[in-house]
């Protein structure tokens, strides 16, 4: 069995890719452990903030239409610190942008991508099939699944999230480490309108993130709380109430009184960057290569990102007739995209670490610095476009 591309994992970075190819005529194959649909209120789990950049790649691929209905815009960012004096809010109106981005659930954006998917028939889904073996050659490589396939194509890609097979048996090293965090995220619903505005709040336990949703017109919020293992566990073991009021607190009744629509559920946070995004024949995108604090909601984007930037050379390559699997083509994808990422890697350190600091002289310098760039009109411009993905 041939194809020009295997990607593994239909998660939203592989499915997106996998759409990108299938439109400009690619025969390509998507393997996933799981099936081609999303089980549970579309409406639940994790939560993005789409940036513009994410958006045009969303409408480039005719997603957007189909998922219009589930999008929240947010046109403000409110950051304050719980322990010291410390805030900044931002405004699209700064940069002449009707909104910075849209909040949307993970469930929505990959409903929109399967539901593209069965329009190509040179596309292939091979659910509940995992990969087993990869044997790269001078000009395919050859690939194994667990159920008996055997392909053979001119790429693989490694879409297949933080335990990547493909990663592994590419043989890409990998830096990780724990934040000895959990995430708590959760549906509330709020005394106060949220006006289209993300709040976030940094506490002495970690950051909270209040995110602008709605449904059917009602209004709503996306939480998602980052909270020191041992205080997230303690966070868990608490009655609903006990829990809201516990929030409510910490967030200074920013939208007045809270409460809970559906369940919390959690999961471990930590950060991972591959040294390298490709080996012979076979490259990562997305959580393959790269995962982030959630605090900023950049992960989906900086994907997002990852697909746009190969999905472009390989049409480029194949147009031109060479190799969609070359090391060239690989290396100045690696590139490209390992600098934007390892970018705002750092710089949600810099603010994770700057704004959760208990340190004094590291409070009064964040103190200071917030001062400065709440009165410099171009610094602001310039990490409000970053943050919307317009530069």
């Amino acid at each position: 069995m041939d194809f020009e591309v295997v990607i593994i994992g239909a998660g939203v970075a592989g499915s997106s890719l996998a759409l990108a190819l299938a439109k400009e005529g690619m025969d390509i194959c998507l393997i996933d452990k799981g099936t081609p649909e999303i089980k549970g209120d579309i409406y639940k789990g994790r939560t993005a903030a789409l940036n513009l950049a994410s958006l045009d790649i969303l409408e480039g691929l005719g997603v957007r239409k189909d998922i219009q209905n589930y999008l929240t815009p947010f046109k403000d960012i409110y950051v304050w610190d719980s322990e010291g004096t410390s805030s900044l809010q931002f405004s699209s109106d700064e940069i002449g942008q009707p909104k910075l981005g849209d909040v949307v659930t993970n469930n929505a954006i990959l409903s929109g991508i399967l539901s593209l998917l069965p329009n190509h028939k040179n596309l292939r889904f091979l659910s509940r099939d995992s990969l087993k073996t990869l044997d790269p050659q001078e000009e395919s490589i050859k690939v194994c699944t667990e159920g008996g396939e055997n392909i053979s194509c001119k790429l693989v890609v490694g879409a297949d999230g933080g335990l990547s097979s493909v990663r592994e048996l590419s043989s890409i090293k990998i830096r990780t480490w724990s934040y000895e965090q959990k995430a708590l995220i959760a549906n509330l619903k709020a005394e106060k309108s949220h006006k289209n505005t993300a709040y976030q709040v940094f506490t002495k336990n970690g950051p909270i993130a209040l995110l602008p949703m709605k449904k059917d017109n009602e209004e709503y919020l996306s939480l998602v709380w980052s909270a020191d293992t041992d205080y997230a566990e303690n966070l868990l073991a608490l009655d609903e109430s006990s829990f809201l009021n516990e929030l409510e607190r910490k967030t200074e009744s920013v939208l007045g009184k809270l409460s809970l629509d559906g369940k919390i559920s959690s999961y471990p946070l930590h950060q991972l960057h591959a040294k390298d995004y490709y080996a012979k024949r076979s490259v990562l995108i997305g959580d393959a290569a790269h995962s982030i604090h959630p605090l900023a909601g950049q992960g989906l984007n900086l994907g997002l990102g990852d697909v746009e930037a190969l999905a472009n050379r390989i049409l480029r390559n194949r147009r031109h007739g060479e190799d969609i699997g070359s090391e060239k083509m690989l290396i100045e994808y690696s590139k490209a995209r390992k600098s934007i990422n390892l970018r705002m890697m750092g710089f949600m350190e810099v603010f994770k670490n700057g704004f959760g600091s208990t340190n004094p002289w590291v409070r009064l310098g964040r103190n200071m610095a917030f001062g400065v760039a709440q009165k410099a009109p171009g610094l602001r411009k310039k990490f409000i476009k970053e943050a919307a993905g317009i530069i």
